[in-house]
């Protein structure tokens, strides 16, 4: 597996480091409190990067029924027969009404990030059976039992939700043991490979995701369960054992960049722009959970970095080197007041720039 540490993303290594750390030191209540809120957003988010309709209403029924302590989803139909074709004719569900599956893929979901932390116990030690388990619990009755866990049977492409253009085709289903297997050794460190161990958590979680979207290696949901092994990674590496980022949040502001990624990772065999967008997002999650929990103190903002951001209208877009044309000013130090505006919340990093490109916010300057 190519991996090019770039300057950027080394650096998202170090912030995301820091960030990691500050949320572990947090107050544990407070903490507690951003995972209970954090279980909820990440599985939202989730499902609507895998397409799901799932409505804010239909999210809120299941929670409040939860807080009741009543059963968070009426009884589904046991799906039964063949599984062939799309992910509604999977289900098996075609004749019930969408929010009604949409309820049962988030219930699962939150049932599933419950049983992420005890998963990452045990998840380098068998990560197939772990993917296996993560599988069979976010389709649970949604899924012919047959199905639920095991690989695929059936050729599969990823479409686009929009307009059903093919975005990339998987790997034919004989081939997808193999593939599981060989990402489970790796994972493992077995067969005296050096393997994941060697890397760093966050690079170890998005090449699990990455690689996990590309195969789509079970019957349905395979991006909830890419997404839920990312977590579980990050979890047992120590980078966010309580589950208090959103990850998810940042991936589903532009769903369709997430998959297309995809699929130019596939086209240059390379993971690194990959896995830099995705670091950017663990470290906006960690920093906003973090944040919530113990505030840094603004950092103090130069008098030109102020008028620059004042001069952008809202969205606009502004590189380092504009900055620093703009400034006078040299390359490090454009980087450090965009930096800082961004820590302010003026500006943010813009995904997959490569982190040479901020936006301006609609925060007003005061």
């Amino acid at each position: 597996m190519r991996v090019d540490y770039t300057d950027h993303l080394v650096e998202l290594l170090c912030q995301t480091e820091a960030a990691a750390a500050r949320l572990a030191g947090a107050d544990p209540d407070r903490r507690a409190a951003t995972v209970a809120e954090a279980r909820r957003e990440s599985a939202r988010w989730s499902a609507r990067l895998d397409a799901s309709p799932l409505e804010d209403a239909t999210a809120d029924a299941v929670d409040g029924r939860e807080a009741r302590g009543e059963p968070l989803v009426a009884g589904l139909p046991e799906p039964v027969g063949e599984t062939r074709g799309s992910w509604a004719r999977t289900l098996k569900l075609d004749e019930l009404p969408t929010q009604e599956v949409a309820a049962a893929e988030y219930a699962n979901l939150l049932r599933t990030f419950d049983a992420e932390r005890d998963i990452a116990a045990w998840f380098f030690a068998r990560p197939v059976e772990a993917l296996a388990e993560l599988h069979t619990r976010i389709t649970a009755g949604l899924v012919t039992p047959e199905d639920a866990g095991r690989p695929r049977a059936v050729e599969l492409a990823l479409h686009d939700g929009a307009q059903g253009k093919v975005l990339y085709n998987t790997p034919p289903p004989e081939r997808v043991p193999e593939l599981l297997d060989e990402l489970g050794g790796w994972l493992a460190g077995s067969g005296g490979r050096l393997g994941a161990a060697a890397l760093p958590g966050v690079v170890v979680a998005g090449i699990v995701q990455e690689r996990l979207l590309e195969w789509q290696p079970f019957t349905g949901a395979n991006g909830r369960v890419a997404r839920a092994a990312s977590r579980v990674v990050l979890r047992a590496r120590g980078i966010d054992p309580h589950g208090c980022a959103v990850v998810e949040h940042r991936l589903g502001q532009d769903p369709a960049g997430y998959h297309l990624e995809v699929a130019a990772t596939m086209r240059r065999r390379d993971l690194g722009p990959w896995l830099e967008g995705y670091a950017e997002a663990v470290l906006a999650a960690l920093e906003a959970a973090a944040d919530a929990v113990a505030p840094r103190p603004l950092p103090d903002l130069a008098a030109r970095a102020a008028e620059v951001a004042a001069s952008l209208a809202s969205q606009e877009a502004l590189s380092i080197a504009d900055y620093a044309r703009r400034t006078g000013t040299p390359l490090a130090v454009a980087r450090e007041d965009l930096r800082a505006l961004s820590a302010t919340g003026l500006m943010h990093l813009e995904p997959r720039s490569r982190g040479l490109r901020f936006r301006r916010t609609d925060l007003p300057l005061s």
